[in-house]
């Protein structure tokens, strides 16, 4: 069926667009109106309107609302091809709604949901691939997609918490710089001026500010021009695989964000297998797909290491044990697991554990980061005094 774009107008007053499928364009502006929006321009696939979204990309909450919409309506016993209608209608993403359109099209031409999701990979990972494909198979569709959904609403609250906590300091630093560049550029170099006319031997903290402060205001261009080709330079280094092993080593290993990055790839880790293992995902293909998803080189290597030693027999725990990158909690876990025939229980208990403890992790150290940028802040702000104020006070005295 013929694809339309359109631009309309909502009940709320609210402008909108999206995609729509329908015999004509008379037909597409009649299923607009039942929908209750009122079209002002519609034009055919792909001749129409070309807007620019760099702020509007597709999140992981929209996947995961549309992913259990679509196992609700599974559930309740709707053929998939008019599920997939429903969820289309409903898609409130415009990219979101032309890939439910075309892949609802071809499923009703008979093609499987598995192979339709794998043409749109910047929207459906392998993750979602590989597990809507054991969904199918094993004809518990319904069942995968739901736990797809927990499993992208639990990734978006695990990013989300991450995010919150980084974003305070981050303006704290923000913050800090602005003030002592203002300090360093506005207000020094005027009080500096009367003093050095006095001819006074200057105190230390004095030179110092002054000193910082001539090369800030004489050299600023050279300052930022450095600042940036370092960080062209380390770009272009953490590219290579050397220089990205060494960057992904160091951040396991860092002071404050080691331990956090290695909660968060341990949670990471035992969540996306616990959930593949659910759905029907045989062990090693759930490694694979879990290797590429830690972001990690290191750690990377070690999951390869493991894929070849399962595959000789040996336990999932065993070569993790020896690998020396993992929580003895996590290892004592999964080793139980394969024991008891519940790998896939324990690993879900683990990545619940850790998220909580990533949570409270990032608490922690948020409440203890916010009182030493507050000190940094006050100390400098207090040197910046103390270097104006001396030689005010021996002039007058």
């Amino acid at each position: 069926m013929p694809l339309f774009e359109y631009k309309g107008i909502a009940p709320s007053s609210k402008n909108v667009s999206g995609v729509v499928d329908a015999e004509s364009e008379r037909a597409a502006r009649a299923k607009l109106r039942k929908q209750r929006i009122f079209p002002t321009k519609i034009l055919p696939h792909g001749t129409g309107f070309k807007n620019v979204r760099l702020f509007n990309r597709i999140k992981v909450e929209d996947i995961a609302s549309v992913t259990r919409q679509l196992s609700v309506l599974l559930s309740a016993g709707i053929p998939l091809v008019d599920s997939l209608e429903a969820v289309q209608d409903q898609a409130e993403h415009p990219t979101l709604r032309k890939a439910f359109t075309e892949i609802k099209d071809k499923v009703s031409e008979g093609a499987r949901l598995g192979d339709c999701m794998q043409s749109y990979p910047k929207i459906f990972d392998n993750i979602f691939i590989h597990m809507v494909k054991a969904g199918e198979a094993a004809g518990s569709l319904d069942i995968v997609l739901e736990r797809l959904a927990s499993f992208k609403e639990a990734q978006a609250e695990l990013k989300a918490t991450v995010k919150s906590a980084m974003t305070y300091p981050i303006i704290m630093v923000i913050i800090s710089i602005a003030m002592l560049g203002y300090l360093f550029t506005s207000v020094v170099p005027k009080i500096t001026q009367v003093i050095i006319k006095q001819k006074t031997v200057l105190p230390l903290p004095t030179q110092i500010v002054m000193g910082i402060t001539d090369v800030v205001l004489g050299y600023w261009w050279l300052i930022g021009l450095g600042i940036f080709l370092l960080i062209l330079m380390f770009l272009a280094w953490k590219k290579k695989p050397n220089g990205r092993l060494k960057v992904d080593e160091w951040k396991l290993h860092a002071p404050v964000f080691g331990e956090l990055n290695i909660k968060i790839a341990v949670a990471r880790f035992a969540r996306t297998l616990s959930t593949l293992l659910s759905s029907g995902v045989q062990l090693l293909p759930g490694l694979e797909i879990v290797k590429s998803i830690l972001n990690n080189m290191v750690l990377a290597k070690v999951i390869e290491e493991v894929m070849l030693n399962v595959k000789e027999g040996e336990s999932l725990a065993e070569p993790l044990t020896r690998s020396g990158r993992f929580p003895n909690m996590f290892l004592h876990m999964v080793r139980i697991g394969e024991k008891t025939g519940q790998l896939e229980a324990m690993l879900e208990r683990v990545a619940n554990t850790y998220d909580k403890e990533v949570d409270n992790y990032i608490k922690g150290m948020t409440s203890l980061l916010t009182p030493v940028m507050l000190v940094f802040m006050g100390a400098m702000i207090a040197l910046i005094v103390a270097a104006v104020l001396l030689p005010i006070l021996q002039i007058s005295g």
